[in-house]
């Protein structure tokens, strides 16, 4: 039975999307005791959910069949220490990367039955990835590479990374830069390049042109930002609990 604390609390992670529990108690103002009573009767009558090991705790609202098919690359991109990783979903290096996107417009024809959207999402795989290697590369903090799994049956694509993330990589070259939030509305809305000298920088533009344009959905987090892309809205918020690298979750 909710009380109006559960209702507050229900309200504030439907706003946030995951919450600490610290937060939680910023915001409610009550006792960590009280608070945690609350969420434990939240949990009990099925109302969210809670993920992570102390002290590396959040809490959500319950998943659906797409939200767990992307628990392994939310652990594997928020933990401390990385968990080991099954070798399918595992690209280490860029080589390997490329010999498994050079498979996928085969394999997304088979399940939408739609060449171009096939090959575009390709393509926004192929930009995610290899900015992956191109941002790290020499400067990964912990374990190198990504990891990049493609759900058939939810038709979802995932791809991870724990590297420097999109804050510290911009604020090389745009150092005025204050904070994730920025730098990821930066990555996506302007021609800037993390690889210095380079000035190209159209990458993540033309992750978001494609996801507009074809009715995708895009969710791409960074640090304490993410960026979501749906029914062609473009929207930069702030997330509860900072991210190691980067993460992206293709929905098509």
């Amino acid at each position: 039975m909710k009380t109006d604390t559960g209702d507050k609390i229900l309200a504030y992670i439907r706003q946030k999307g995951q919450t600490t529990p610290k937060e939680l108690i910023g915001f409610i103002g009550f006792s960590a005791p009280a608070v945690f009573r609350q969420l434990k009767k939240l949990q009990e009558d099925g109302l969210i959910q809670k993920s992570g090991t102390s002290p590396f705790v959040f809490y959500h609202l319950p998943m659906s069949a797409k939200d767990w098919s992307t628990q392994g690359a939310i652990k594997w991109a928020y933990e401390q220490k990385a968990p080991e990783l099954k070798q399918d979903y595992y690209c280490e290096t860029r080589d390997v990367f490329q010999a498994r996107q050079d498979k996928l417009p085969k394999e997304l024809i088979r399940i939408t039955n739609n060449e171009q959207i096939s090959f575009l999402l390709s393509a926004v795989v192929g930009e995610i990835g290899n900015n992956s290697f191109d941002h790290n590369l020499g400067n990964w903090p912990d374990v190198p590479g990504i990891f990049f799994k493609i759900d058939v049956a939810e038709k979802i694509i995932i791809l991870a990374d724990r590297g420097q993330g999109i804050f510290m990589s911009l604020q090389k070259i745009k150092p005025e830069i204050k904070n994730y939030l920025e730098a990821l509305e930066i990555a996506f809305t302007e021609i800037i390049s993390g690889r210095t000298p380079e000035h190209r920088g159209n990458g993540l533009k033309f992750v978001k042109r494609v996801i507009e344009e074809n009715n995708l959905k895009l969710k791409f987090y960074s640090g304490d930002a993410k960026c979501l892309i749906e029914k062609g809205e473009t929207k930069f918020l702030k997330t509860g609990k900072p991210i190691n690298g980067a993460l992206a979750v293709i929905e098509f």
